[in-house]
């Protein structure tokens, strides 16, 4: 009668193949602590199960080698009673980076390790609860993530427009300032260099702006205050100084108007609400100012 009894089970029994096959944890906030005769070290669980786990470890111990290990998670308070167990495993196989273990269950759950203080083994109810909240834990963390993924992209987005626009903001200034002083070359200028023409102002800052997108917005105002008298030598200005000595100088404003738009459109927005989930197309307006003798 027992040994029938005795081969029910063994027909009963999950195969290895089935052992195998027993759903795996990865990616876990889970260390494990062993005692070697030094200080514990943390040291990393690639996967577990019911069935065993796979620890990294530079350890390489004999296959069958019994090991006492202290599981802990690092997503619990120090107080949880749910934060660690400490169980039995042996060294099933060993592999690049580590070591397999498959868990060994006592039916005497007080035992002494080998560092000499006493220590409370886990039974298989208590390694069941332990994964149960581990994955449960696991499942938060996905969902945290996958909420907090947008974020971070729309985070990212916004870093690279923002980015953009601050690079076309410094591009447009110094344009501007650039055009202002090669117009005022000429004249009283050492060697009496001829002044520039306005078209050739224009084309300076268009070549200073080329490293812009939508470069076909650009609009370049050039205007001219001498003795009283404005001229306005390309577009239109916007405020246009007078110089308060006026019989001994020429004021040349250059007027320097950019639409900058953004490298990554944003995927929805509100334009009746002025709403954007990113900075929307925005006019860059730069003006530079300089004097010269008549």
């Amino acid at each position: 009668m027992k040994a029938l009894k005795n081969w029910f089970e063994r027909l009963l029994e999950p195969s290895p193949e089935d052992h195998r096959r027993a759903e795996r944890l990865t990616n876990l906030p889970l260390i494990a602590y062993y005692w070697d005769g030094s200080t514990p070290i943390a040291h990393g669980i690639r996967d577990i199960n019911a069935l065993g786990a796979y620890l990294i470890t530079d350890q390489r111990w004999y296959p069958g080698t019994i090991v006492l290990l202290t599981m802990q998670r690092t997503d619990c308070a120090v107080n949880d009673p749910d934060r660690s167990i400490s169980l039995r495993a042996k060294v099933a196989r060993i592999g690049e980076d580590g070591v397999g273990l498959a868990f060994v269950m006592s039916e005497t759950r007080d035992s002494d390790d080998e560092s000499g203080s006493q220590t409370k083994e886990a039974d298989e109810k208590t390694l069941d609860k332990f994964l149960r909240h581990l994955k449960a834990s696991n499942g938060q963390a996905l969902i945290e993530y996958a909420l907090v993924l947008p974020l971070i992209f729309l985070l990212i987005v916004n870093m690279v427009n923002i980015g953009g626009f601050m690079f076309a903001w410094i591009t447009v200034a110094n344009a501007s300032r650039a055009g202002a002083n090669y117009a005022i070359l000429g004249g009283a200028s050492v060697g009496s260099l001829s002044q520039a023409t306005a078209t050739q102002v224009n084309t300076l800052i268009t070549h200073d702006i080329s490293s812009l997108l939508n470069r076909a917005s650009l609009l370049v105002g050039i205007c001219q205050y001498n003795n009283g008298t404005l001229t306005t030598r390309l577009g239109t200005c916007g405020t246009v100084r007078a110089d308060p000595e006026p019989t001994n100088f020429v004021v040349t404003t250059i007027d320097v108007t950019y639409t900058y738009v953004p490298f990554i459109p944003a995927g929805f927005q509100f334009r009746n609400l002025n709403v954007y989930v990113t900075i929307p197309p925005t006019t860059i307006h730069q003006q530079a100012v300089m004097r010269s003798i008549q």
